[in-house]
């Protein structure tokens, strides 16, 4: 049985509508989230640019210079891409690089002089047009922006769509055009025994998840010093392992000093298990701080999420209780459930709708969202507590869990194939951090696996 591919999409309008039906209802604010062509963000200056000739930098052989002016040896990153060989190294000077850029079968590193303002920008209306697709190599110093233009998709030939799928295995065109793009994608069977790493890099998407990422056999995909920041119906990072036999094998994802941001969507990460009996996943977390949101509102939320965690609203009364950490769990932040104000929503909202208009990748990092979990909706004031009425009827969690049987697993928060490993702490999510302290409530599902039946 082959599973849907999760997309961030899916939930968009009902993560909109969450919105909708708190502080839009509250602030007179309809249509804060609707997309459109975003400004052009302020180039370097010439005297940037001056002091950084390109002419004036020492390289050696398997080094070359992307920079717009034309100082340099190529002046779009794609162009150096095509022109490198394994293990040559891409400089990229300050620039906003309107490119999807894809790096198909070899191992090449890419490096911004300064994450600021080395930009790789693109309009993911399209599933296809990541602003970075890639497999193998090093990628630091860059912000990754997959922006909304609320064009629709793009137009392809019959012969660019029999290309296309004559590439894709178990999927076609025909589902992949009603999802957008990631800012990252990492898909490829270029991985298979590889390592792909991403260093002070920012990742912002508008669309669908921050980051995609389908695992292969034997890799290793790390994350250090990153900011994944989710504006859109996805979260921060999606994962799943690959459908066929012969790109099996454990797979780790390594999330260190990094920060995880989802504004919109209910889900911070999303986590999806294919074939189970051939893959894995090992994950560490390490003093990663995430700022999450969670909804009054139902709708936000799938039955089909199968996490085995605590859901937010026993987080908050176990914290409030000061029974949190007597339960093994721990948190990195100071408080970790927090509640919106009525005023609270409405600055928020016309924040994004800010962010959202100007299309500028360093607004997106000012939008005040704490450390923890931020509970909207729950109005305490019984003049319009009436339009926000909760069921109670699925579980609000911040990660999403899907397993091919659609039923809980005996890993990581209930995915059949994936476990914590046991350095994993000093993160914000109780469920990122190995818990060794013993103490959780009889009857309470396991948070954590370090290996199949090993719950600690």
């Amino acid at each position: 049985m082959y599973l849907r591919q999760i997309d961030g999409n899916d939930k968009q309008k009902n993560n909109k509508k969450s919105l909708f039906c708190t502080a839009v209802l509250l602030a007179a604010a309809a249509g804060v989230f609707a997309a459109g062509v975003k400004a052009e963000a302020a180039p370097a200056s010439e005297s940037d640019a001056a002091q950084e000739s390109p002419t004036e930098t020492v390289r050696t052989a398997n080094q070359y210079i992307i920079a717009q002016d034309g100082t340099g040896d190529f002046t779009t990153i794609q162009e150096g891409v095509d022109n490198a060989s394994d293990g040559d190294t891409l400089i990229v000077y300050p620039g906003i690089y309107n490119e999807a850029v894809q790096v198909i079968g070899k191992e090449v590193n890419i490096t911004g002089i300064d994450r600021e303002r080395c930009i790789l920008q693109y309009d993911t209306i399209s599933y296809r047009t990541a602003p970075l697709t890639v497999a193998a190599g090093r990628i630091s110093n860059l912000t990754l922006h997959g922006r909304s233009s609320g064009t629709g998709q793009v137009v392809l030939t019959e012969e660019e769509i029999a290309k296309i799928n004559s590439e894709l295995i178990g999927d076609s065109w025909d589902r992949q055009k009603n999802y957008r793009g990631y800012a990252l994608h990492v898909d490829s069977n270029f991985l298979y025994g590889r390592t792909v790493s991403f260093e002070n890099c920012r990742i912002i998407s508008e669309n669908n998840h921050a980051a995609g990422i389908g695992t292969r056999g034997n890799s290793v995909i790390r994350f250090e010093n990153c900011e994944l920041i989710s504006m859109g119906g996805g979260s921060s990072i999606y994962m799943h392992d690959p459908i066929t036999t012969e790109m099996s094998g454990k797979a780790s994802l390594v999330v260190k000093d990094c920060y995880l941001a989802s504004y919109m969507c209910p889900y911070v990460m999303t986590f999806q298990s294919y074939l189970p009996e051939n893959n894995s996943f090992d994950l560490t977390f390490q003093n990663t701080r995430v700022s999450a949101v969670e909804y009054a509102y139902d709708g936000s939320y799938t039955a089909l999420n199968v996490n085995t965690s605590f859901d937010v609203e026993t987080l908050e009364a176990l914290e409030k209780a000061g029974g949190l950490y007597a339960t093994g769990l721990s948190s990195s932040a100071a408080e970790l459930v927090h509640k919106m104000t009525l005023n609270d929503m409405i600055q928020y909202v016309e924040e994004l709708e800010r962010a959202l208009e100007t299309g500028d990748a360093a607004s997106v990092v000012t939008i005040s969202l704490p450390e923890g979990i931020t509970r909207i909706g729950y109005i305490e004031d019984e003049n319009i507590a009436d339009l926000i009425v909760p069921s109670g009827l699925v579980k609000h969690q911040v990660i999403a869990i899907y397993n091919r049987s659609n039923q809980p697993g005996n890993g990581w928060c209930g995915l059949d194939n994936a476990y914590l490993t046991a350095d994993s702490c000093g993160n914000t999510l109780v469920e990122m951090n190995a818990v060794t302290t013993p103490g959780i409530a009889d009857g309470v599902p396991p948070l954590y696996a370090s290996a199949p039946g090993d719950v600690r």
